[in-house]
């Protein structure tokens, strides 16, 4: 009875703190605008202190395979990182920056753990929609502060942007990116229904049409693209694989054609100007092609602009050369085959599958386009909803949510062992069988 009670005592203390997760990048936004320096060094000792504690909670916990490949995937872009950032034209920059990398990685692969029990994880997605909800209320006061209750038009809104940020340091364009994908994290973790689909609608509008950003509205249709082609490279009936495979070669065919042929006037005016600062990361990569030339080596450049190079991967190729490079690709890669696995292999399929999937096209979509992410500065609410979406994405059970019993080998208080069902429909205790 006492393991029982401790048990559920580290179940419902655990869904206090995971809720803080949201609530801390929620409160980063908050005060960001008035004490940007205050808002960075709460935000990271926050997230490690929270969730060390969930580990501590379940540390007593067998170890499963995703959570293995997890700490391999973080493992290999950190040495990785770590030898470019040592051979960096600024070493001591770079290393401090690498530092931060650790610490994110340390939060992403310590919040596995807990998330495999089906209430922290359940708890950990309401609180995700709920924070979406209150970054689409930022968005639409900052609107109504600066416009009134007015009818929005793009040229109108593309000057409230510039203003919100020079005058009170309101990045618009980080803030839609986080209303959706925050939603989209917790809708990982939860039950979809009419209403929540509804809620993620109306945020995608208030993220694209009152932030002055056409970036979530493409990236979301892109992904939707993505996904459905890649649904009907799977699907049994030959015809739908036919056309998908023909869609496949002409979208990438237009596309290659498109920018071979279109003028660089004209591929800077469709880009809203990322065709230059693409442009200039390659050429930076072009000096160092093997090192690269070190973490926020763009802060050199003469022409530098707030938001980089508008591009992970580019900026990867640029400050870390093709061994950092190389690296990133294998996280994203990671991540993106097994959030295949969960939508589309009958064998290993997840229910929220198919969300988790398009998440996933989501993220790496406007990794093109955008920064940060899965590589960036490693200190801002986009680069920490990027980890916990593959902590998230990596420890989801194909079946089934993973679901905690205690261990009978050992005596620490809380714990706990996973759940495996037996040929009969009985449970013992024992290692997930992936």
């Amino acid at each position: 009875m006492a393991r029982v009670l401790a048990h559920r005592t580290a179940e419902v203390c655990s869904m206090g703190m995971v809720s803080l997760v949201p609530s801390t990048l929620v409160f980063y936004r908050l005060i960001y605008a008035s004490e940007p320096t205050l808002a960075a060094a709460i935000c990271r000792p926050t997230l490690l202190a929270v969730c060390f504690a969930l580990f501590a909670l379940w540390y007593d916990t067998h170890t499963i395979n995703p959570e293995r490949n997890t700490f391999r995937v973080l493992g290999v872009l950190c040495g990785a990182l770590l030898v470019t950032s040592a051979a960096a034209a600024h070493p001591g920059r770079a290393i401090q920056e690498w530092v931060k990398l650790v610490a994110i990685c340390s939060i992403a692969f310590m919040l596995c753990r807990p998330l495999r029990d089906r209430s922290v994880s359940r708890a950990l997605g309401i609180a995700m929609v709920l924070s979406s909800i209150v970054l689409a209320g930022m968005i639409i006061w900052t609107y109504v502060r600066y416009m009134g209750f007015v009818i929005p038009t793009y040229p109108a809104i593309r000057v409230l942007k510039g203003t919100a940020l020079d005058d009170d340091n309101i990045a618009l364009n980080p803030l839609g990116f986080e209303c959706v994908f925050t939603f989209l994290c917790g809708l990982c973790l939860i039950r979809a229904n009419k209403f929540l689909w509804g809620t993620g609608a109306l945020l995608l509008v208030i993220s694209s049409v009152l932030t002055g950003s056409r970036a979530p509205l493409a990236v979301f249709l892109v992904s939707v693209i993505a996904m459905l082609l890649l649904n009907g490279l799977r699907s049994r009936s030959q015809l739908v694989r036919a056309s998908a495979v023909l869609g496949t070669i002409g979208i990438t065919a237009g596309a290659v054609l498109g920018i071979a042929i279109a003028s660089p006037q004209t591929l800077s005016r469709l880009t809203e100007g990322r065709w230059d600062l693409w442009s200039v990361a390659f050429h930076k990569f072009e000096m160092h092609p093997l090192w690269g030339n070190g973490y926020l080596s763009v802060l050199d450049d003469p022409t530098f602009l707030p938001g980089g190079y508008h591009s992970e991967y580019l900026t990867a190729l640029a400050e870390q050369g093709l061994i950092g490079f190389a690296a990133v690709i294998y996280v994203f890669v990671s991540l993106l085959r097994r959030c295949c696995d969960m939508a589309l292999n009958s064998r290993s399929r997840h229910p929220n599958g198919q969300i988790l999937l398009f998440a996933c096209l989501f993220l790496m979509f406007r990794a093109l386009v955008e920064l940060p992410g899965l590589f960036g500065t490693a200190q801002g609410p986009a680069d920490f909803l990027a980890y916990i979406f593959l902590a998230i994405a990596m420890t989801r059970t194909p079946a089934m949510e993973p679901r905690f019993v205690l261990s009978e080998t050992r005596a620490s208080p809380i714990s706990l062992a996973i759940l495996r069902p037996t040929a009969r429909g009985e449970a013992v205790s024992g290692e997930q069988v992936y």
